[in-house]
């Protein structure tokens, strides 16, 4: 994607609206996540949920516990960034709330992104940055997936480039002046916050 100068301003805006609450719980699940106490575990997943909004679409207690079992498994193998299309099977075959299944496509690429920085996040916003449009329910499951995983690699792709654009550095290194720990981040997690930013406050 060829970055244009509403892009750049998008960006640049993004930034200067970004609250510490856009950040610093993920920057606290960092530094919960290698810690194996349950009350430490118990503290990530009660934060995990509430900050990527866990409690919305339906989810049942049983999809919750899978996704953080393996999300914690995949962790302490140190396997880095895992199998989104294994995941993302199983986790489909549990019902919501409601009874149906779906694929959960957006939880999966925060479990990935938690797990391994160069795992951009996948949502609505990211879409819509990218004027993209995913495949239609309708598509098959197997396909669903084939595109996902195939658009996730080329977000992080253009991630990766725009961070060597001078007019992104500008920006980026603004953002790392907030706290020292996003300094330390890596750049595609640093472009998920001001991506979200740019959706959520419809700056495009």
């Amino acid at each position: 994607m060829q970055l244009e100068q509403k892009h750049i301003t998008a960006l640049d805006t993004a930034e200067t609206l970004i609250l510490h609450s856009d950040f610093c719980p993920y920057l606290e699940l960092k530094s919960l996540l290698p810690n194996a106490a349950p009350d430490a575990r118990a503290q990530f997943r009660s934060l995990f949920t509430n900050y990527y909004g866990m409690n919305v679409g339906g989810l049942t207690e049983a999809f919750k516990d899978r996704f953080f079992a393996i999300l914690f498994t995949r962790h302490a193998t140190g396997h880095g960034q895992p199998d989104l299309p294994e995941i993302l099977n199983e986790l489909s075959l549990i019902p919501r709330k409601k009874g149906d299944c779906a694929v959960p496509f957006s939880f999966v690429s925060k479990l990935s992104a938690i797990l391994c920085e160069k795992s951009p996040i996948y949502d609505r916003h990211v879409l819509n940055f990218f004027s993209q449009k995913a495949p239609l329910p309708a598509t098959s499951k197997a396909e669903r997936i084939a595109w996902y995983v195939g658009f996730l690699k080329q977000v992080a792709i253009e991630y990766t480039a725009w961070a060597q654009d001078v007019r992104i550095i500008t920006i980026l290194d603004r953002l790392k002046t907030r706290d020292p720990k996003l300094a330390q981040c890596d750049n595609i997690r640093l472009l998920d916050f001001l991506v979200w930013k740019v959706g959520n406050r419809k700056l495009l």
